[in-house]
């Protein structure tokens, strides 16, 4: 048992560059404080800490709480305020049952729920009004089981709800959910979907005053604002690319947030999380606080999902075989394994993901298939990614997974839900987390991208894009020969959209690496609107937070949207298929490209952005 604290507001020589133990003098002033607290005549508690020069370096105003005087048990203790809320702790939850849906295909869906009132009780799911399973849960699983339900038709709508009822015989019941089935693989019709990433990061959580106007007029306030937004396009499903929760980061009750160098403004938190995740529980704990969110639960009843996961759901840029030595956020040396195993636990458990968690791919339709490879579980470590060898991000075997069903799709489209970009760079120098390393030459997991590139062009494999997400802007990215100073050109111009993050802090545009000639077509981030490069602007600059949404028509055309969380369409491009002469195997036309659902991109790749 160990106590974590977390810093609301830190200032020491490291924060401003310097070594931590400097033993800087008192002539770099901005680091001389003292502190100053006034209590009001009615009982306000107001802290500031003040540098030697009388500017004010942090503030916060504390209301009490007010205990009845009758309770002679109870004593008055201050909290932090809630200033534009007034109100107490709101709870994680409202709902008796949480539900929700995913990894759709033309036959089968996976359903998710949990008993929320955490009592050892029978789960029934009801598929059309008709009873068609049942399980036991207890604490084991915290509650939660997913059903696997196989035998449906395709492009065939169909409702659900899951009850739960406890020894006594009293039944909980869900709200009612619905999915469409996927179509067949021959069905030529219009499909469409959202990708979304970066979800409650850098301790902007549930804030019950936050409002929007969206681009339809309406004024949506409270929580997850994205959610109402993507769920008012109707999408046939939903890709989550990652850092769904940040288990490395609390979200505490209120938090400051500034344009890089002046605060611009308080975020309130409520409810809030005080802990940064170590044991299973913890994790599961960060899981419980973003579902109970009513848009995101709303959202998820009626829209499947397909899951990846990225860095934030175990810590922050991990990678395999990591040992955390003497990290700010845990109690000594940590090992990132043991934390992996904690959080996959907790993330099968609270997705709709039956029992493995895995790269994979789905068919929807004669135009489209999405591939999820996963990029954070078998890379090797960060440090060794300007290396000239190579350095693997998804290893051999999933390489080879990959080019085989790039080679063997017979979809129009084949996009490539990348949840870490292939052209934009993210970390530093010793902790580079993506493919790119501000290198022009080919090094470490470039390499493993090179392969793959090269492996698209010797084989015609044409219509190729990347989605993309992580790094928090929004961008479109073009990775094309003609720009390349790898010193490597036989490959296909290739297209990444990047989103995000949908509700978490703003950075960049981050930098480009040039290997595979990665050039923006569009960017918006902190830099773009006047703002510091790595400002961490909360959503309330909501201008900054973003999602994607792509649909493929009946004929082929890929439609490609980058959408603010009001609705606003921020960027957007209609791309045209190769088409391939099947007889010759060659191309009667001369547009298309390869789309990768993930960071940058190549071919055509749909970049959503998630970062830090």
């Amino acid at each position: 048992f160990c106590i974590r604290s977390f810093f609301s507001l830190e200032m020491g020589p490291l924060s401003l560059g310097y070594e931590r133990w400097a033993n800087l003098a008192p002539e770099v002033n901005e680091l001389q404080s003292f502190g100053h607290a006034s209590v009001s005549e009615t009982g306000e508690l107001h802290v500031k800490l003040i540098g030697i020069d009388g500017s004010v370096m942090y503030e916060k105003l504390m209301t009490p709480i007010i205990v009845d005087n009758s309770d002679s048990s109870s004593s008055t203790v201050a909290s932090d305020s809630t200033e534009s809320t007034g109100s107490l702790e709101l709870p994680i939850t409202t709902s008796d049952v949480f539900i929700q849906s995913g990894e759709v295909s033309d036959s089968s869906i996976n359903i998710m729920a949990r008993c929320n009132n955490e009592a050892g009780s029978t789960m029934k799911l009801w598929l059309d009004g008709a009873e068609m399973d049942s399980t036991d849960v207890n604490a084991n699983t915290d509650f939660t089981h997913t059903f696997l339900v196989d035998g449906l038709s395709s492009r065939t709508k169909y409702s659900y709800q899951v009850q739960c009822i406890v020894a006594d015989g009293t039944a909980l019941d869900s709200m009612e959910g619905s999915f469409t089935t996927a179509p067949g693989g021959d069905d030529e019709v219009e499909v469409s979907f959202v990708w979304a990433a970066d979800l409650a990061g850098q301790g902007y959580g549930r804030n019950p005053n936050f409002s929007v106007t969206n681009a339809n007029g309406e004024t949506v306030t409270g929580g997850y604002i994205v959610f109402d937004t993507m769920e008012a396009l109707s999408p046939d499903f939903a890709l989550f690319q990652g850092d769904l929760i940040y288990a490395d980061g609390a979200i505490p009750a209120a938090i400051n947030y500034t344009n890089g160098t002046e605060v611009l403004g308080t975020w309130v938190n409520n409810p809030s999380k005080d802990f940064v995740a170590v044991t299973l529980d913890e994790f599961r704990a960060n899981w419980k606080y973003n579902h109970g969110d009513d848009k995101m639960q709303s959202f998820l009843a009626k829209t499947p999902i397909f899951v990846q996961w990225d860095d934030h759901e175990v810590t922050n840029n991990w990678y395999p075989t990591e040992v955390l030595v003497n990290s700010p956020l845990y109690e000594g040396n940590v090992s990132a394994d043991e934390l992996y195993n904690r959080s996959l636990q907790a993330l099968i458990e609270f997705n709709p993901i039956e029992s493995e968690f895995t790269y994979r791919s789905q068919r929807f339709g004669k135009h489209l298939e999405i591939f999820f490879p996963d990029f954070r579980s078998y890379r090797d470590p960060n440090p060794d990614n300007s290396n000239p060898t190579l350095t693997d991000m998804m290893g051999p075997e999933q390489v080879a997974w990959l080019k085989d069903g790039l080679k063997s799709s017979s979809a129009t489209w084949k996009i490539i839900s990348a949840h870490d970009p292939l052209g934009v760079v993210t970390g530093s120098e010793g902790d580079y987390d993506s493919f790119g390393n501000e290198d022009p030459a080919i090094l470490g997991r470039e390499l493993e991208l090179q392969e793959l590139l090269a492996f698209i062009n010797d084989n015609g494999i044409e219509n190729v894009v990347s989605l993309t997400s992580d790094v928090h802007f929004t961008a479109h990215v073009n990775l094309s020969p003609d720009r390349a100073e790898g010193g490597f050109t036989d490959f296909k111009p290739l297209d990444e959209f990047v989103i995000g993050p949908i509700h978490a802090g703003s950075f960049g545009p981050n930098y480009m690496d040039t290997s595979f000639g990665a050039q923006y077509e569009y960017e918006m981030g902190p830099l773009s609107l006047g703002y510091e490069r790595w400002a961490n602007l909360a959503p309330e600059v909501n201008e900054l937070q973003s999602f994607g949404h792509a649909s493929v028509s009946e004929t082929g055309e890929l439609h490609v949207k980058l959408i603010g969380i009001d609705g606003s369409v921020m960027h957007e491009k209609i791309l045209s298929p190769v088409v391939l002469n099947d007889s010759a195997n060659e191309e009667s036309t001369s547009s298309g490209c390869v789309v990768v659902v993930s960071c940058p991109l190549g071919l055509f790749s749909l970049f959503v952005m998630m970062m830090f």
